[in-house]
């Protein structure tokens, strides 16, 4: 197993935790930006070490009210906005620019980590070699809107009669209440997760418990925080609600990678490649992996690496 490093830094305030697999010198540092808000990617990067090889040294980040950051600090550490946590993110980036002696990072967003790296790439483009998006948001109420249509389209190709009955009963989606929203995502994602893919999305929980007993970074108490998650981060995914990229200008100062799940019924594909060809960058891709859900990177993990191999060669 290749070798690893855990750190907890201090950065604005609070000990947040970093995990690092560290390659030969003088190769990229990719930061992970883990998707949620809540959801950590560290316990499973051992699977992603597994598949990427040498491309990277990448870096998993426990956000502000997430996995072991969550642990470390408890109620000290809750996320409370958005611009809270690019703050945090700015200074990770500063420690990784300190420890590896660097001027820029390859950022790597997922789901809601791509809503995090899309607004810090517009901030701070001189710490950014490259930005990748997967699972990328773009608008969360239309992603929701056209995500419930996708969504509803299958049930009736399956002609699953007790998933097309929940959908009839949510009326009109999505609601225009962001707090009744919230309570009806977890039916949503339910549903929405029975036609995606992977080990980590909708398999279920005793696959999920597999896959984190073989991770050399679990331990028994990052299940509290998995438990926590939607009322721990409760303002971020109320402010989440309202984002939309296409508020902001599309020029990005840096290049600009977009790897999509075909399948992906959770962050829409078809308004994922609308957004990104309204991009202006000095360099884009996009890569489409047929079959993939909204967590590609574990359920097509040979195909995930060989987009990622495809931007290191443009670095």
């Amino acid at each position: 197993m290749s070798r690893l490093e855990e750190e907890y830094v201090s950065i604005n305030g609070i000990e947040q935790f970093l995990l690092h697999y560290p390659k030969a010198p003088g190769t990229p540092i990719l930061l992970y930006l883990h998707g949620g808000p809540g959801s950590v990617e560290s316990l499973f990067a051992y699977e992603l070490d597994n598949a990427w090889g040498d491309l990277f040294t990448h870096v998993h980040w426990d956000q502000r009210g997430a996995g072991k950051t969550l642990r470390r600090n408890k109620r000290a550490g809750l996320p409370k906005t958005v611009d809270q946590m690019l703050d945090d993110l700015h200074g990770v980036i500063g420690h990784l620019q300190r420890k590896y002696g660097i001027k820029q990072v390859v950022l790597l967003g997922h789901s809601w980590g791509s809503l995090l790296g899309s607004l810090y790439v517009f901030r701070h483009p001189e710490t950014v070699l490259a930005y990748i998006g997967a699972g990328q948001v773009v608008s969360m109420l239309e992603n929701e809107r056209t995500a419930y249509q996708e969504t509803l389209a299958m049930a009736q190709k399956a002609g699953n009669q007790a998933h097309l009955r929940t959908l009839e009963k949510m009326g009109e989606y999505p609601p225009g209440d962001p707090e009744l929203l919230l309570k009806l995502l977890p039916k949503m994602r339910k549903i929405q997760e029975a036609y995606d893919n992977g080990p980590v999305s909708g398999s279920g929980l005793g696959d999920l418990l597999h896959t984190l007993r073989h991770s050399p970074s679990f331990q028994w108490g990052d299940l509290i925080s998995f438990m926590q998650i939607m009322k721990v981060n409760h303002p971020l995914h109320l402010e989440m609600l309202s984002f939309n990229l296409r508020e902001f200008p599309p020029h990005y100062k840096v290049p600009v990678h977009y790897i999509l799940g075909e399948m992906d019924t959770i962050t829409s594909t078809s308004l994922g490649k609308a957004y990104f060809d309204t991009i202006d960058a000095p360099y884009k891709t996009i890569t489409t992996i047929p079959g993939a859900g909204h967590n590609l990177m574990h359920e097509r993990p040979g195909e995930f690496a060989a987009a990622l191999r495809a931007v290191r060669q443009t670095l």
